[in-house]
């Protein structure tokens, strides 16, 4: 780097973008919040002008870039949550690897500074105002408990959740009852239902299933 200013900039500049992003999930209170998309984006951004450092004196530009981009891969699924029949953590996972992928055009070339802003604001918005939106449509769901009885079974419980993924039925939670029927497992099921979807559906759904001995609306 010929000067301070150039060292500093693209850091800090990064750090900016990637607040940017961290504060909208941090509203949200998630795990990965303001501090880890700071930290990612300056860590991408200092990888970037690392690279761009072994190009100017005839290394590989590429290769540590690509590392990069496989490693934000790994930090992205240790945010991803799978409880029940529903996953969590994908948004921030996103948005995990869109700030590197800002911080990294940062720390590259300054040509891509105007991209890197432009990618961060879009994100922002993504974030911010479709939250909104998926807040409305939370709102025109609705949420029941159904009890089933089930034999049992390894593959029992699984295809429930099956059944209820087919239906649309976004799965809350999942709790073990006490039964003194031998040989079966009694669960109560918080499920997510869209609109359209009457309970007395997914209750006929569940009682078709060949693992289950009774079900029944909580």
């Amino acid at each position: 780097m010929s000067s301070v200013g150039d060292t500093l900039g693209p850091l800090l500049l990064a750090s900016v973008l990637g607040a940017v992003v961290g504060f909208e999930r941090e509203l949200h209170g998630r795990p990965a919040g303001l501090r880890t998309h700071i930290l990612l984006s300056l860590g991408a951004a200092l990888f970037g002008m690392v690279s761009q450092g072994m190009g100017a004196t005839g290394g590989d530009p590429g290769r540590i870039a690509a590392q990069v981009v496989t490693g934000i891969g790994f930090i992205g699924a240790g945010t991803i949550l799978h409880l029940g029949g529903t996953v969590r953590g994908l948004t921030t996972a996103a948005s995990i690897w869109t700030t590197a992928a800002v911080g990294l055009a940062v720390g590259l070339d300054r040509r891509y500074w105007l991209v890197a802003v432009v990618a961060t604001v879009l994100a922002f918005l993504t974030l911010r105002l479709l939250h909104l939106l998926d807040d409305w449509l939370r709102f025109r769901r609705r949420t029941q408990e159904v009890e089933v009885l089930l034999r049992e079974s390894p593959t029992a419980l699984g295809a429930v959740i099956e059944a209820l993924a087919g239906l649309h039925a976004e799965l809350q939670a999942v709790r073990a009852l006490p039964t003194s029927a031998p040989g079966t497992r009694r669960y109560t099921f918080s499920l997510d239902l869209p609109s359209h979807l009457p309970i007395t559906r997914v209750v006929e759904t569940l009682a078709r299933c060949e693992q289950v001995e009774e079900v029944q609306q909580v």
